[in-house]
């Protein structure tokens, strides 16, 4: 098992992370996963690994890890458990067969999981998210053309659907059917231009065919869309062992200690790489001191420290570490860079120069040490030089947009307006929503006079980076000289909560980041602004140019399709509909960032936390979005309900009364007052707003159910039977119900009846354990012990660790004068829960009966040490002492 002690500094700082992580980077909830896992946080850390599964269901090690978790700690056995036993009970419980389907399938346990998913279809064969999980299912264990059934069937059903449209394109592909897998996610992006899986998928199908420049087109606009496609990283794993070695046997796992691997080559660097990405720099400087203790790679270990101290901005040890490393490793261009941008970062800009030269002599296409060299030579007034060093970083590597972002800043600042106009340009057609490239337009476009256009595109750079401090102080500029000082006043006061106070757009360096196989580019907030006087120039500017950008300013439609605030949301609605709850989450965040609803953002959110069963978050996002907009009824309603889940019932009945008279047509927020009324204790108040929702919506079940439990609960049996009558004449495969008229025909002693009620329960769910045992108990009490007997060994057939119908077995092998076999029953019982309250009282009476006195008197001992207070102690202390009476005269009569 892991560790199971953790401080509360410990876990408050673990449990951090998820708020700091990118909601849609499955290597992120991964490696998050093994920390908590590492710390004994064990239910955290399976939903992490969880959620990494749903972001990218390919990710074996996510799989791995969550394997392992569920095996060595129980986790699986239990919440497997859990669910059943929620069937077992309410049969009807989509939630809970839902979440038993995807344990299943998360574990690569596909046949019981296309079980579970077609149990959902049986009862409603339009439900689009059980089709979409058993087409994945059936893909996932090789059966492609089942899985394209299914999606066919989905795609039928939801024709409009972006997410149903991408999974059939990908099983499509995954057939070798090139053409029809394109034709489909082309129609998934054609449905929502924003489904950055579809144009990924895409361009694996356009390459598979040749058309190689479309397929770059593709990634790239997949990339924009979810930049995490371009993140490179290290996962971490539980797996101890490293490399080729196969994992031991289950019980020879049980015998280690779990954890990121301690003989691993590189465990603590992993660590440390791990908290380095979440900017818990000081957690990763001692990982790293652990690995160099324990003899991991130490040149990548110092390199990684190195980084580590300038993203800190620790010059001196950073020096420190780099001067060492180029001393034995001369011609690498990446520690002469990151070496210059500590000499940058410190002032000292000739021995910064001279390192960044000799970077570039050593690759010189080598292009952050160009572009940093640039910086360099512009902050000491050697302008020609450096806008000439940026060409050249362009040319070296194309796809680069912070040597594009420097030069149209450098040539802003040396007045050449057409030709930074020119850059930023550049800069957007390679990343549409590049924040700082639109505030650079907005800048020269300021300096020519045209406001109007310079709030235009500060609005854009806003949009495309709510939290750019320096893109709102400008839209707020722009906002005055125009006279909209309100709206200038809503976009200072938001700068100055990121910062309170402005700076000008900066200059950036760039370094890389060297992770275990591959390097990416990042721009560490390390960047040095121009401090020289540059010389203005005359000014002079193409019209057409102006022209060009304005007609794209007043049509944006040109350069994508045109989405509403609302509409912005549409493929995380489409992955909620589908049950897919973390790509809804993920995809909500990333519309956010491309300028979505604040208000529809907090609602969707709320929903999402909801349906996980995060009822506090969910009501944190639903006040968030009544905050913005106070009269919304469906953030309104998602409070509600909220409280409902979190027993704050009383809390919620105000605020359900002011709703329900806002929007007393709304069915929904009816059944919700009766709900708040009926946990504030008003059952009265409960049926009237239930019979008011049944005069509007007169065809829904679930309404007359209810009514038929709380009739029940005031004692009120004929109308509750009515109420549950005509439940079953609208949905006659309602098998919760037949179960509750049973219950009820049993309150009025109507065997025949209760038996009837049970049996239709049974025909449509022969799963269906409680109903089994409720019908059983009728066999018994109406004489019938055989039968009941009969019965319940189908059930266990089925399952033998129904403990509910264990106990029910004992019972009527007891009535049918079978004490040694009811005797086995109930040891068979203790055999799984030692501590089962009810098996151990009914052993004690079959050994009483079989004149076992003592060991009855030990049973019903351990009953009354388990459970002083309840009613099974209570009878347990009446037979002991009967049992002790009765073993005196037997000893008497022997004597």
């Amino acid at each position: 098992m892991p560790p199971q002690g953790i401080s509360k500094k410990d876990r408050d700082t673990l449990r951090s992370f998820a708020q700091r992580i990118d909601p849609s980077d499955a290597g992120a909830h991964n490696n998050l996963g093994v920390l908590y896992y590492k710390k004994g946080l064990i239910e955290e850390a399976i939903a992490e690994f969880k959620r990494a599964l749903e972001l990218d269901s390919k990710m074996q090690v996510a799989q791995r890890n969550l394997e392992i978790a569920y095996q060595e700690t129980g986790y699986y056995d239990r919440r497997i458990a859990e669910l059943r036993e929620r069937l077992r009970a309410q049969p009807d419980d989509r939630e809970a067969r839902w979440e038993l389907g995807r344990a299943y399938a998360s574990l690569g346990q596909y046949e019981p999981a296309v079980e579970e998913f077609q149990a959902l279809i049986s009862r409603n064969a339009r439900d689009v998210a059980a089709l979409i999980q058993l087409g994945l299912a059936e893909k996932n264990r090789g059966r492609l053309e089942v899985a394209t059934e299914w999606l066919d069937r989905a795609a039928e059903l939801d024709p409009d659907s972006s997410v149903v449209a991408l999974y059939r394109g990908e099983v499509l592909y995954n057939r070798g059917l090139n053409s029809e897998a394109l034709e489909a996610l082309t129609r998934a992006t054609e449905l929502n231009p924003e489904n950055a899986d579809a144009h990924y998928l895409i361009a694996f199908a356009l390459g598979d065919v040749g058309r190689h420049e479309e397929a770059r087109a593709a990634t790239k606009r997949a990339i924009q869309l979810n930049p995490t496609f371009a993140r490179a990283q290290t996962n971490l794993s539980l797996d101890r062992l490293s490399g080729a070695r196969a994992r031991p046997s289950l019980a020879e796992q049980r015998a280690l200690e779990p954890g990121v691997a301690e003989q691993s080559a590189l465990a603590h660097y992993n660590l440390g790489l791990a908290f380095r990405q979440q900017g818990y720099y000081g957690e990763a400087l001692r990982e790293y001191r652990l690995a160099l203790e324990r003899g991991e790679d130490r040149r990548l270990v110092l390199q990684a420290m190195a980084e580590v101290h300038l993203l800190k901005r620790d010059h001196v040890a950073a020096l420190e570490l780099y001067e060492g490393l180029v001393a034995e490793v001369a011609d690498s261009p990446k520690l002469w860079n990151e070496r210059a941008v500590v000499f940058h970062q410190l002032g000292q800009f000739d021995e910064a120069i001279a390192s960044y030269r000799r970077s570039a002599e050593i690759d010189p296409r080598y292009a952050l040490a160009l572009n940093n060299l640039a910086i360099s030579l512009a902050q000491v007034g050697q302008h020609e030089e450096a806008v000439e060093t940026l060409r050249d970083a362009v040319h070296a590597e194309p796809g680069l947009v912070i040597p594009r972002l420097n030069l149209g800043l450098l040539l802003f600042k040396l007045r050449r307006f057409q030709l930074s106009m020119q850059v930023f340009r550049q800069v957007l057609e390679q990343e549409a929503h590049s924040g700082p490239a639109w505030n650079g337009i907005g800048l020269v476009l300021t300096e020519i006079g045209r406001a109007e256009d310079a709030r235009n595109a500060f609005a854009r750079a806003v949009e495309s980076d709510p939290d750019s401090a320096e893109a709102h102080y400008n839209l707020s500029f722009a906002l005055s000289r125009l006279g909209d000082y309100d709206g200038a006043l809503r976009a200072v006061t938001r700068a100055q909560a990121l910062d309170p106070y402005y700076v000008p757009q900066k200059f950036r360096l760039a370094i890389d980041l060297q992770y275990e196989e591959s390097t990416i580019a990042v721009v560490p907030e390390i960047s040095a602004d121009v401090t020289t006087d540059l010389t203005a120039q005359s000014l002079i500017f193409d019209q057409s140019l102006l022209d060009d950008l304005f007609s794209e300013l007043a049509e944006p439609a040109q350069k994508r399709p045109s989405r509403d605030a609302g509409d912005a949301l549409a493929l995380a609605r489409d992955y909620l509909t589908k049950g897919l709850l973390e790509l809804a989450a993920a995809e909500t965040n990333r519309a956010l960032g491309r300028g979505a609803d604040l208000v529809e953002t907090h609602t969707l959110l709320g929903t999402v936390f909801a349906r996980r069963g995060l009822h506090g978050e969910a009501l944190e996002r639903f006040r968030a979005a009544q905050q913005l907009a106070p009269d919304r009824p469906d953030a309104r309603l998602g409070e509600i309900r909220a409280l409902l889940a979190l027993r704050r019932g009383p809390e919620a009945r105000p605020l359900a009364l002011a709703l329900a008279a806002d929007c007393p047509d709304d069915v929904t927020v009816l059944l919700a007052l009766a709900e708040t009324e009926l946990a504030a204790g008003d059952p009265a108040a409960a049926l009237a707003s239930l019979k008011d929702a049944r005069k509007r919506a007169p065809q829904r079940p679930d309404i007359l159910k209810l009514q038929g439990d709380i009739t029940v609960g005031l004692g009120d049996l004929e109308s509750a039977r009515q109420a549950y009558d005509e439940a079953l004449e609208l949905d006659p495969r309602f098998v919760q119900v037949y179960v509750d008229l049973g219950k009820l025909h049993e309150k009025r002693e109507d065997w025949e009846a209760a038996a009837a009620a049970y049996a239709a329960a049974l025909d449509l769910l022969p799963t269906f354990s409680d109903a089994a045992v409720a019908l059983a108990s009728v066999y018994r009490k109406t004489g019938g012990a055989r039968k009941a007997v009969n019965l319940l060994v189908e059930v266990l057939a089925t399952d033998p660790s129904d403990l509910a119908a264990l106990l029910a077995l004992g019972h009527a092998l007891l009535d049918d004068e079978r004490p040694e076999q009811a005797l086995e029953a109930f040891e068979q019982i203790l055999a799984y829960d030692d501590r089962h309250v009810g098996a151990l009282f009914f052993t004690g009476v079959v050994l009483a009966r079989l004149k076992r006195y003592p060991e009855a008197v030990e049973r019903w001992e351990r009953v009354i040490a388990l459970d002083p207070s309840g009613p099974f102690a209570q009878r347990a202390r009446k037979h002991a002492r009967t049992a002790v009476d009765l073993q005196r005269i037997f000893q008497t009569e022997a004597a």
